[in-house]
């Protein structure tokens, strides 16, 4: 009973985030689920030395599968970015059956205790790098 209310807990977070959220397009577009969009939210949640907590939301241009056999077309996750390393990892994530974030979140995954790499695999330019340098500018 406790998961089911934490899971609930987060897609709550998501769906709220994403009402009050001014997403910045870095591939793709928002109103064509035909394509791979990547959007990262540009205020910082967190910032403390070399790392920077921020929204990153997904839309996939076809259904997916992720590493841990979670289906999904779109997904919102908070990531933390790792400047000194130049990586960047997922803490969170929700997970959506439709494209652009749309209908009721199927599943909500809490990586914080085992943090997931951020990769965009199969995206073409891949973002993952742009996206890592643009985070860790000192004005992100």
């Amino acid at each position: 009973m406790r998961r089911w209310f934490v899971l609930l807990a987060l897609a709550a977070a998501a769906v709220q985030a994403q009402a009050a959220t001014d997403w910045f397009t870095v591939t793709g577009s928002p109103d064509d689920a035909s394509v791979n969009t990547v959007q990262v939210d540009p205020v910082a949640i967190k910032a403390a030395g070399n790392f920077k907590t921020m929204n990153v939301r997904v839309s996939r241009s076809e259904p997916r599968i992720n590493w841990d056999g979670v289906p999904y077309r779109s997904y919102e996750s908070r990531v933390i970015f790792d400047c000194r390393a130049g990586k960047a990892t997922y803490l969170y994530a929700t997970y959506y059956l439709q494209p652009l974030w749309q209908g009721a979140p199927h599943k909500a995954v809490d990586y914080a205790g085992q943090p997931r790499p951020m990769l965009f695999r199969d995206v073409e330019p891949n973002p993952t790098e742009r996206i890592v340098r643009a985070a860790c500018r000192p004005s992100a």
